[in-house]
This record gives C-alpha cells, structure tokens and sequence, in this order.
C-alpha cells in the first residue's frame, strides 16, 4: 500500500509541474505551411496553406482561437484585400526577372492536427514553356515566426518537385534546384520534426526506459522504424489516408499504453508487436507533417526518403543522449524510483494529450 502512495505522490507532482506547459499538439513551433503550384489554363494557380492565427497576428481578423470554420472563413473573406496586399510583399512570383502581378481568387478553412489554415488561392499569369520562374517567399520570417516552414510542391508540365522555405531558404527557383539540395532541405525537415514533436520524443523515450540492454534498443528501435517507414510512405504518397482526429490522440494513447508496459512488463514479443502497431501509427502522423501534392514521382519519392532519414536522426540523438545516461543512474540504488517517476511522468502526459486530442 505504501508503494502505491508513493508512486501516486510522484506521480501528481509530475503533472502538476508538466500540466501549465501541455499543449494538445505536442509540437512547438508556430507555424507550417504547405503550398501547390500547378497550371491552369492560362494561368498559374497557388494554393496557399498557412496558419490562420499566426497570419491574424499580421492582420486583425476579429475572431479568437475556438471559433467556428464558418466564422473564420467570413472574417478571412471579409480581409481578403488586407490579406491580398500582405502576401503581394511576401509572396512574390517573378517570370524572366519581373515581378508578376497576382490576385487572390478564393479563401477557405481547413483544420489539420489541432489547427485552423487559411486557404488562399492565388492566380498569376502563365509563364511561357521556356521562361524562368523564381519564388519569393518571406510570409512570417521577419514579422513574427522565425521557426516558420512552407513545404511547396510544384508541377508546371516539364518541371515538377519539392521545396521547403524557411527563414534561410527564401527563394525558389523552379526546375532549377539540385537533387542534393532537395536531400538536404528534407532531411533537415524530418530532423526538425522529430526535435519539436514532444509525443514523439516521450514514445521513443519510453521505449528506451522499457529496454535493458543495447540489444534490446537496437531491436525495438528498428522495429519502430520499419513500421512508421511504411506507413510515412504510403500517406505522403496518398495511397493511405486516415485524419488526423483518429491519428493524433493514438499517438497519444500509445505513449500512454507502453508507459503501461513498462510498469507491468508484458512479454518480449508482445512489445514488438506493440511497438510495430504503434509505429504503423506514428508513420501516419510523420507524414501529416509533409503533405506532398505531385503524384509519385522519383523526386516525391527522394523527398519521402530524405524526410524519413531526418526523422531516424532525430532518433538516433535522442537514444544516443538518454541510454547512456540510463546505464550510469541503473547503477544506484535510487535507480528504480527515478525509473518510476519517469515512467508515470510519461503516462500522464501521453493520458491528458490522448483526452486533449480527443475532445479538440
């Protein structure tokens, strides 16, 4: 009885502490764009995809986090010449060297992972086959989000690919970039992701806690990626599609769930199949933060690569920081309560962003 108040003592205190700092979306950057150049006709379409309420930090809407799509989606259309004329400095399209003039044609809402988007449609005028196209992009950089990202993907007939903008890379010029570029922009994404995805990070550190030996790490952990590859895969490529309503608080349960085992310690191979199933999971949730819009391509296949070795990274520094660390305090008899804690700490963070989720 004595253990059980005790581990129920640390437990609250942990949240107690971790409580103020939880967010539904576990990750903690501000803002992620997404972006679709294609042709129309005689015009060249962009779809634009940014945050609703960082761009309300630029431009007033009137409106508060929690309101309704329909209510933001007229406060959007009622600011569409504030919003045209903000995007005209920070959105820039230039064929042969000059700047083509744009309009907003459309807005609309979409929610993704816990976020409302403001839709903007722009069109511009079509380029001829030979012409240069050069992008401008500095939406957020220097007036509020310097962390701020906009996956772009493009396909003007015999020029198509990926491009990720950020405060470094402002400027896009299409068909032209290398593959070694490309490599690098996303592997730097999937790196980025997994270091701001705090449900993430928890996941693979409950694995770690529940692990013994470097074996035991190197199998869980590879078993860990060979799921969410699979499934990261099939969703960037369309071929899967589950929402995010159903994905987001799994990932939470799941960091909820193995904290459980850890306590319990179940078998070792109902843990791989646990941590299979849960990786298959996590897959679709890593995609969630690439969105890639050409149809299958060996450059979208390049950018899944690319992203996916970023992701594994980002594991990677995270197991090679924590084992270590865990084999020096399994060496002390306190060892067992700092285990402890750290394992209720895990579950009621994974609990409370599974009942967070599943009631945004």
């Amino acid at each position: 009885m004595g253990k059980i108040v005790t581990w129920f003592v640390i437990f609250s205190c942990l949240i107690s502490l971790l409580l103020p700092s939880i967010n539904a979306s576990a990750h903690t950057d501000n803002s992620e764009g997404y972006s679709k150049i294609t042709m129309d006709g005689e015009k060249l379409r962009v779809e634009l995809h940014i945050d609703f309420f960082e761009l309300g930090r630029m431009i007033d809407f009137g409106v508060k986090p929690g309101a309704q799509a329909e209510q933001l989606n007229t406060s959007l259309e009622n600011h569409r010449n504030t919003v045209a004329s903000y995007l005209s400095s920070h959105f820039e399209v230039f064929t042969d060297g000059a700047k083509a003039e744009g309009k907003v044609v459309s807005t609309d809402i979409n929610r993704r992972v816990g976020r409302d988007y403001a839709k903007m449609v722009l069109e511009y005028p079509a380029p001829f086959s030979n012409s240069s196209v050069q992008i401008h992009y500095s939406i957020f950089f220097d007036d509020n989000d310097p962390m701020h990202r906009n996956i772009v993907s493009y396909d003007l007939g015999n020029k198509t690919g990926q491009f990720v903008f950020n405060a470094g890379e402002r400027e896009l010029n299409i068909g032209k970039e290398t593959v070694f570029g490309q490599v690098i922009r996303f592997v730097h994404l999937g790196f980025h992701h997994i270091m701001i995805g705090y449900d993430h990070i928890l996941f693979v550190m409950a694995l770690v806690l529940g692990t013994r030996r470097i074996t035991d790490v190197i199998k869980v952990i590879s078993l860990f990626t060979i799921a969410h590859t699979i499934t990261l895969g099939l969703t960037a490529l369309k071929l899967l599609n589950m929402p995010s309503e159903i994905v987001e608080p799994l990932i939470a349960l799941s960091i909820a769930f193995v904290a459980v085992e850890n306590y319990f310690g179940f078998s070792a191979k109902y843990r791989y199949a646990v941590v299979f199933g849960f990786g298959l999971i996590h897959g679709v949730g890593f995609a969630g933060a690439l969105q890639l819009s050409n149809d299958v391509t060996w450059r979208s296949i390049l950018s899944i690569f690319s992203f996916n070795i970023g992701v594994e990274g980002g594991q990677a520094l995270i197991i090679l920081l924590l084992f270590p660390l865990l084999l020096y305090i399994r060496r002390f008899n306190w060892s067992n309560v700092f285990s402890g804690a750290a394992t209720a700490g895990i579950f009621g963070m994974g609990l409370i962003w599974y009942f967070q989720r599943f009631l945004l």
